[in-house]
């Protein structure tokens, strides 16, 4: 496997981060996680240190289909969908682009409860 796909999401996540002026205290206090977490994501993410985990699975489905997942600030992710689909026009670049978290994760809730 690639780990260089590994530290680049690292590198690009400590980037963002400074940029935004978030410690990792304060992210962490954000995301309601333990700092130690935070810290330990980036630096295992920057050294190429491999887990059996999602993160894990995702990048080596990437590396099997020749694909480099990159991090893109919410606000550009439309024109770069737009390059990646081959729209020169960028049709859309304006169009609003979900949190990543409501992407990747779907809300089970307690539906199924309330029908028993």
């Amino acid at each position: 496997m690639n780990t260089d796909i590994f530290a680049g999401l690292g590198h690009q996540i400590r980037a963002r981060r400074a940029q935004k002026g978030l410690t990792q205290p304060e992210l962490a206090s954000r995301l309601g996680r333990n700092q130690a977490r935070i810290s330990e994501l980036e630096r295992d993410l920057i050294r190429g240190r491999l887990g059996r985990d999602r993160l894990t699975l995702f990048v080596e489905m990437c590396d099997a289909l020749d694909l480099v997942p990159i991090l893109v600030p919410r606000s550009r992710a439309g024109e770069v969908r737009a390059l990646i689909d081959g729209d020169a026009k960028g049709a859309d670049a304006g169009r609003t682009v979900r949190p990543v978290f409501d992407e990747l994760f779907v809300d089970l809730g307690d539906d199924d409860e309330d029908n028993d």
